[in-house]
């Protein structure tokens, strides 16, 4: 199958959701182009993944790749600049719509909603088939922000994708036509379900994997590592992998709750680091809960990743993580209310004083995710749901 992966930016260090399953296709046999807006980049010592297309040109040079495309572009083109569009000048519609990237492909989909709002008069003049997969933001501070912003992608007859049945209930909501919605299962890559862990030693290791920004609720999970002290005697420490704005913040409030010292932000690292970090960890946890702008998370990987690592998981009854931990997780108090820092501190105590009760609690996240969140689901779930998108959208 031939698939073009339209997104803003590509690659971004944190949306493996996005960069990774185009390398498990390919690996499948399946010939996949990106078309990206911008090229983004991957820390050191990741390998470079770079776009097939770039759209964020001169307006000069778009001009001239109009002009040079075969003539099956050409008459792409002329039916874009006759086309009452939305959003997309009449000279960038006809411009992505001679890109061969495009009308080369069986299906293209669109990493989030707006990428696919962007991108739907294209598939339109095109005729081809196309898919949008919603991942977090785009479902929540989006649609807050700016209510009706998908009735016409819902109206067009797209392929609707989703990561977890909170965010199919909040794009059904909205209007998505249920017919053609579809919840394809994220999933840690195959380094982190085949990962051995470290054997026990004396360091204890608190880990989150998160960008810094109010939705990951990092300030909850400091203000719980502080409240467990009194279990924990001091003898842990909390290593925090991401970067993002609210970073200062966060080290003042580590250092407010008396837990500065034993509190590191390692920033951004390279995947094989994240790994180590997650065979290293003791305990893995991610405060998540919505922003006052509404964004919210939907299936955030990091648990999933922790989880097939085997690392014993700590979270929210939040967006869709209740649905990529074992069922038991509720009632035996690892998953509690969003905001509820005496509840993660409970967790983390428990954790923190039994090596048998991480040991099984670890070894039942691990089961889940083997079972149900490895590359070969979410690319059988993503192929299932791009087969059943088998007409062109319409603007009509």
């Amino acid at each position: 199958m031939r698939i073009c992966v339209l997104t803003d930016v590509y690659p971004v260090e944190t949306e493996t959701f996005v960069y990774e399953p185009v390398r498990w296709l390919r690996e499948r046999g399946h010939e996949v182009a990106v078309v990206a807006h911008h090229r983004g980049s991957l820390p050191p010592p990741d390998p470079p993944e770079r776009p097939s297309r770039v759209t964020g040109l001169p307006r000069l040079r778009k001009l001239l790749a109009i002009t040079a495309a075969p003539c099956q572009s050409a008459l792409h083109a002329a039916r874009a600049l006759r086309l009452v569009r939305p959003g997309l000048t009449r000279s960038e519609l006809a411009f992505r719509a001679a890109l061969p990237e495009v009308r080369r492909a069986d299906c293209l989909v669109a990493h989030f909603g707006t990428v696919g709002v962007e991108w739907l008069p294209v598939a339109v003049v095109v005729r081809r088939p196309l898919c949008v997969f919603f991942h977090g933001y785009d479902a929540t501070q989006v649609t807050h922000e700016q209510p009706g912003i998908y009735d016409r992608l819902f109206a067009s007859g797209a392929g609707i994708l989703t990561n977890s049945e909170f965010l199919r209930r909040r794009l059904v909501g909205y209007g998505a036509p249920t017919e053609r919605l579809a919840i394809v299962r994220l999933a840690a890559a195959p380094q982190f379900h085949a990962a051995s862990r470290e054997p026990a030693s004396p360091e204890r290791i608190l880990l989150s994997i998160a960008r810094l920004v109010p939705k990951k609720g990092i300030e909850d999970s400091i203000a719980a590592f502080a409240r467990a002290q009194g279990s924990l005697r001091g003898a842990w420490r909390y290593e925090i992998i991401g970067d993002g704005p609210l970073r200062a913040e966060l080290a003042a409030v580590a250092e407010s709750a008396g837990v500065g010292g034993l509190v590191r932000f390692r920033g951004v690292v390279s995947r094989a680091a994240t790994l180590e970090a997650l065979c290293r960890a003791s305990v893995f946890v991610l405060a998540s809960k919505p922003a006052p702008n509404g964004d919210a998370d939907g299936t955030p990987v990091s648990v999933i990743e922790a989880a097939a690592v085997g690392v014993p998981v700590v979270s929210t009854v939040q967006a869709g993580i209740p649905e990529i931990l074992p069922r038991e997780a509720v009632a035996e108090g690892f998953l509690v209310p969003p905001g509820d820092v005496a509840g993660l501190a409970d967790a983390l105590a428990r954790l923190g004083t039994s090596d048998q009760l991480r040991q099984r609690w670890g070894a039942a996240c691990r089961a889940h995710a083997s079972a149900n969140h490895t590359p070969a689901a979410h690319i059988e779930d993503l192929l299932a749901a791009v087969a059943a998108a088998t007409r062109p959208p319409s603007l009509t």
